[in-house]
């Protein structure tokens, strides 16, 4: 690679390389720069030496950058570019705070720098002090006499912690997949009344959190793509998990109730609930006719109801993103009904592919009542997912629901298309090779482009967090490393060509405490994988959460045991596996190797054989960590009992929060997903076997319950 291309990748944010999971070191290429300076907006085939330039004298020539970020209640002193002529005269400034509010004052400025010259023009850095403290908030600072404003973001130092936590509690919770909750009530998929009733059950028993799938909207007119963590939208929920017969039009709307009793709605209804997978088609079936006749009795309501009040309330406060939900999701029905496919929308007519089009103005004035609909969907799953938030908060729940945000979100879905200046579409995230994917991991997802979002002064984040944290008293960033870079694979390319491309860390975290504060939301950092030095305790400086999972918690760097449970840092999370993860009683025989071998996710056979002859090692060296802290199961092959132990392990450490999952109390044998699986295995489709309704009584639960509070949570 060139100088001149080494130079303009630098500027763009592209890292020159990266070590990847196997301990190789991958210098990034020409051909990988190339897609991704294109990616990023830049031209790899114009004069490079210039655009490196242009990004260079950037950070000078202008007086205000676009964003300026400051610690909250900490003497404002800001750097700015003034001409050099006069550049030391004091400035006058007005500061807009988000209230409204607005300050005044004259700052002397200070040469901070010598001047620089750009196209004929001196410039000088300098520092003006305001003389001021400013609260956490997003406002505006205004230099009027070089007719130049920015936004400020004004952040706390840290997330918020509860107090009893901050001062040494511990308490534990339990992690669910909401879909794959079965009750004899629900309609073939766990809904918001189900995560209700589990957090008084769970709360009676004395945990303090529910952790969750991500709850985004999925695409609701594709059904069938089933994962949580490829959305159509993460600013909206996904509406399957509505309870029908919750809603308050139910009650007083005969014909949806007579759609319900019908024997063949009622017999897809008892097929729904039986299947061991959830048919999220079947589901889509059953509830959106019902969910369309309850809308239509809403719609004849009178006007001065309180109820019509507070939808027009909820709609006026989702503002453009609601707006452009609800317009994307029509649509798509639309065009199915028309062409009886569904292709992506950079495939639908050019007049749709815009949101703020004429075509798309057009079509919302003449179809008000569908684009309402999926207003009303949104209400619907907004007010109940408030509802188990109250369901948990009353029985003692002193943390609540704990939700999770995905990385990114789908190409052709609604956050991309209401959007597309934001996401760079020519790339997709993932992950550099590893054991088990040697050519890397490739998510699908379209990353944000850095310059864009400084651009939008990163109300994208502060919103997108939003959106995340009501209801929640806990939220978990998934690939947390994303706040400092993320690995970008330009299209077309495998996962190993890809590079890294850096965030503005400072800026994200600072906007995730500042959201965080505001909703009294503690913030749980996914920080497993290929995490750049010093970035663990940058976000334990800021008040993040580590994500700690006892399988991958050993002394890598001497004898591979386990670690002890006084071992692990409080400010974390700590749980024995994740939903990635082969359940424990699949883990424990070794039956997850077998399953993915014969899925072919071995690129070679000596690879699965290496890891089957580690599993044997590693299973010895848990059962050794049991032994030195009183848990050793009396029967080395009872997963149950193995099961039991591991968690008494987690609820031993010194972790905040120890987290356990469903799927183990229940004793799962097959996974949640796979890792590098598609259609191959039914991922995000597998229900608990254990009922709802049996779950309260049942020993495997109330002995986990006993073993938490015998932790000491």
């Amino acid at each position: 690679m060139n100088d001149q291309l080494r130079r303009l990748a630098h500027a763009a944010g592209i890292e020159g390389g990266y070590w990847d999971g196997l301990g190789v070191r991958r210098d990034l290429t020409e051909p990988t720069a190339r897609a991704l300076l294109r990616a990023l907006d830049f031209d790899p085939d114009g004069d490079l030496a210039g655009q490196a330039q242009a990004l260079e004298d950037e950070a000078w020539s202008r007086v205000l950058p676009p964003v300026l970020s400051h610690a909250a209640d900490a003497p404002l002193e800001i750097t700015v570019n003034l001409p050099d002529a006069g550049a030391t005269a004091p400035q006058d400034w007005v500061i807009t705070l988000e209230s409204g509010e607005t300050r005044t004052g004259r700052a002397p400025a200070r040469a901070d720098a010598a001047p620089r010259t750009i196209a004929g023009l001196a410039w000088r850095r300098c520092r003006l002090a305001l003389g001021i403290a400013l609260p956490a908030g997003y406002h505006r600072l205004r230099l009027p006499a070089q007719d130049a404003h920015c936004a400020m973001i004004v952040t706390p130092p840290r997330c918020h912690i509860p107090a009893f936590l901050a001062e040494g509690g511990r308490c534990w919770g339990l992690a669910v997949q909401l879909y794959a909750l079965r009750s004899a009530r629900n309609w073939g998929i766990g809904d918001f009344t189900d995560l209700a009733q589990l957090a008084r059950i769970a709360g009676q028993a004395g945990a303090a959190l529910i952790g969750l799938n991500p709850l985004h909207a999925r695409h609701l007119a594709r059904p069938e793509e089933a994962s949580p963590y490829a959305p159509s939208s993460r600013m909206m929920l996904d509406p399957l998990y509505i309870d029908v017969e919750a809603v308050a039009d139910y009650a007083d709307c005969p014909e949806a109730q007579a759609l319900a009793q019908e024997a063949g709605f009622r017999a897809r209804l008892a097929a729904a609930r039986a299947l061991p997978l959830v048919d999220h088609a079947a589901v889509s079936a059953l509830k959106l006719p019902l969910l369309k006749t309850l809308h239509l009795r809403f719609s004849r309501r009178d006007a001065s109801e309180a109820r019509v009040a507070a939808f027009r309330d909820f709609v006026r406060r989702g503002g453009r993103d609601l707006d452009c939900h609800a317009a994307f999701e029509a649509l798509r029905f639309r065009l199915l009904e028309r062409d009886g496919h569904l292709p992506g929308w950079p495939a639908w007519p050019e007049a749709l592919r815009d949101p703020d089009a004429a075509a798309v103005r057009e079509f919302c004035a003449s179809h008000p009542a569908e684009v309402e609909f999926q207003q009303y969907l949104q209400w619907l799953a907004e007010s109940q997912l408030a509802a188990a938030a109250g369901a948990a908060r009353d029985a003692g729940m002193r943390i609540g629901l704990y939700r999770d945000l995905a990385v990114g979100a789908a190409d052709d879905g609604a956050e991309c298309w209401g959007a597309q200046a934001l996401f760079a579409r020519a790339a997709t995230v993932g992950a550099p090779p590893d054991m088990l994917n040697r050519e890397g991991q490739d998510w699908g997802l379209p990353p944000w482009k850095p310059r864009a979002l400084e651009a939008a002064a990163y109300a994208p984040m502060a919103a997108l967090l939003s959106a995340n944290m009501r209801a929640a008293g806990a939220l978990r960033i998934d690939h947390v490393m994303a706040l400092a870079r993320l690995f970008w694979i330009p299209a077309g390319m495998k996962g190993a060509a890809g590079g890294y491309v850096r965030n503005a860390f400072d800026m994200l975290a600072g906007v995730v405490a500042l959201e965080s504060r505001r909703h009294a939301c503690m913030v749980v950092g996914e920080d497993l994988g290929s995490v750049p030095d010093g970035l663990r305790e940058a976000l334990g400086e800021r008040g993040f959460l580590s994500y700690r999972v006892l399988q991958f918690e050993r002394h890598w760097q001497g004898d591979g045991s386990f670690k002890h449970p006084d071992e692990y840092p409080a400010q974390a999370l700590a749980t024995a596996v994740t939903h990635d993860m082969p359940p424990i009683a699949e883990y424990w025989h070794g039956d997850d190797i077998a399953r993915r071998d014969a899925l072919g996710l071995f690129p070679e056979p000596h690879l699965r054989d290496a890891e089957a002859a580690r599993r044997e090692p590693e299973r010895r060296a848990m059962l050794d960590l049991l032994a030195r802290i009183g848990r050793a199961p009396a029967d080395r092959d009872d997963t149950g009992a193995v099961a039991g132990a591991l968690h008494a392990a987690v609820g031993m450490t010194r972790a905040m929060l120890a987290v356990v999952q469903l799927d183990d109390i229940a004793g799962e044998a097959l996974p949640i997903n796979i890792p590098g699986t598609y259609r191959e295995y039914p991922n995000w489709r597998r229900k608990v076997s254990l009922p709802l309704e049996a779950l309260a009584a049942d020993p495997r639960w109330t002995d986990l319950a006993a073993t938490m509070r015998a932790a000491g949570r």
